[in-house]
Formats: structure tokens, sequence, C-alpha cells
């Protein structure tokens, strides 16, 4: 695997390119490979120039691909429509990659595990080879947007085979997922819990378990593909405050990772299931 790699001394200094919304790359959809190769072109050299040493690349932000996939449609926000690709086969990640690493940068693929769609313009345009429009039992929605469920089995094995598919397929130099686990408390999932809680009295502690056998999953699978490979999360800032935990930090805020969004990023640390956290 002829990956970048910092020195054992060097920090990491890492500058996300997010996808979603055109945030960051692409500025506006397109299906021209030269168009997407000029402007992933000028990112990476604006990152050299400023000092970065680690690119992390939104590479799936609603249930989709800035990659040919067996499992995902590519997204919207690369071309315009989910399931269109680039012209000329072009593949987006694979050009990343190689650029990146010319440039003596390194390239994580960024990976939302849940979301699908984040309103409801974008749910009906949900491709049809979509996993959401193949297993509709699958999905929940919350507020406005629409979300895989976290307590099913089959989405768990869904999102590590989809990460095992980038690893396998890319000299990526990690697999980067941010602060997105489950989207807030009011989730609708009391069937689920039913089914697969048994051994839970709380349904906190329940989701907080799905998410960690997500996360615990996927170190596992990552590197059995490659021990090198870095698996990092960068979850919401604060995990709890000690008003609300024992445990927690001495904050104020009333929102937290742990109780909001069930991402125990302590126990995913302790565990060894992480490489880093960001």
């Amino acid at each position: 695997r002829p990956a970048m790699k910092r020195e054992e001394d060097c920090e990491m200094r890492g500058v996300w390119v997010a996808s979603v919304e055109n945030l960051d790359y692409p500025a506006a959809p397109s299906v021209s490979a030269e168009e997407l190769r000029i402007q992933a072109d000028s990112v990476l050299d604006g990152a050299r120039e400023s000092g970065f040493n680690t690119i992390f690349l939104q590479v799936r932000p609603c249930s989709d691909a800035f990659y040919p996939s067996e499992i995902y449609p590519f997204s919207r926000y690369l071309t315009g429509r989910q399931g269109t690709a680039p012209d000329s086969e072009f593949d987006p990640l694979a050009y990343w990659v190689d650029e990146a690493h010319k440039r003596g940068l390194e390239l994580h693929a960024w990976i939302n595990p849940y979301r699908i769609a984040r309103d409801l313009s974008e749910w009906e345009s949900v491709a049809e080879n979509s996993p959401a429009r193949q297993h509709p039992d699958w999905v929940v929605q919350y507020g406005e947007g629409y979300y895989f469920n976290p307590a099913l089995p089959e989405v768990r094995q869904m999102v590590v085979d989809g990460t095992v598919e980038i690893a396998e397929n890319y000299q990526v130099d990690g697999i980067h997922l941010d602060d997105y686990f489950y989207p807030g408390t009011e989730f609708n999932d009391g069937d689920s819990f039913a089914a697969y809680g048994g051994d839970f009295g709380d349904i906190g502690d329940w989701r907080r378990n799905n998410v960690n056998l997500l996360v615990s999953s996927l170190n596992t699978a990552v590197h059995q593909v490659d021990e090198e490979l870095e698996f990092g999360i960068s979850p919401a800032g604060i995990w709890a405050s000690n008003t609300m935990h024992p445990e927690g930090s001495a904050t104020t805020s009333s929102f937290s990772s742990y109780f909001s969004l069930y991402a125990d990023s302590r126990t995913w640390v302790r565990e060894g299931w992480v490489d880093y956290i960001a």
C-alpha cells in the first residue's frame, strides 16, 4: 500500500473537505471530469500551501458515494442527480488519493454512516438503486430528514461493507466518521427497542450500545483490510457536562454527544476502538 504516512513525531494537521451542500467540493455539481479535476487540484494545492498534511474528504454525505460503489449510488452533490456518474468514467476518490499523495498529503475517506436525505425534496430524489429504496423498512424519518435505523444489524453491516469497499479498493490512509450518529432523542425506534432491546432497561443505553457495535465493528473491519489504516471519529465536542453525568466535564452546555446523539466517545477511546479522536 503506497500510502502517505506522517513521521511518528509529526502532528496531524488536517482539513475537512465537505461535499454536503457543495460546501467545499465540488463548488457546484458537475458531470465534467475536467471540471472536477480542476476543483480538486485547487483544494489540494491550497491545503498544501497552507501547511496541512491530511485531507478528510467527505465521500459519503447522504448514503451516496463520490466513487463507483456496489452499494451506494453516486452523490447528487457530485453530479447534480443521485445515481448519475461523472463523464469519462472519472473516479473522484481515486483522483483525490493519487493527487493528495503526489503533494505529500494523506487522504482519509470521511463518511456519514446513517444520513439518507436532509429534507423531503432530497428524499423524493433518492435513486432507485439506493439501499434506502431497496429496504424502506430500514429508514426512519426524523424532523425533516431521513436516516437509517442504527438498531438494525443489517444497517450496521451495510455501513461496514461500504467502508470495507473503500478500504479494499483505494489507497486511502484512513477512514473518518464525523459527529452524526442518532439525529436526536425523539428518534422513532420504539418497535426496534421492543425487538432488540431486551437486555436494556434504558433506551438511551441501548442506543449507545447500537452505536458502539458499529464503531467496534468498523475498527475490526478496517484493520483487517490493513492494520496500518487509521480509523478516527470527530464527535461533537462535549461528551457530557458534570451536571448531567458524574464523569462529565466542567461545562455548562445542555447539549451532550452522550445524551443527545448517543455517541459514547469516552468508551471508544478506553476500548481502543479508534486510532484517534478529533
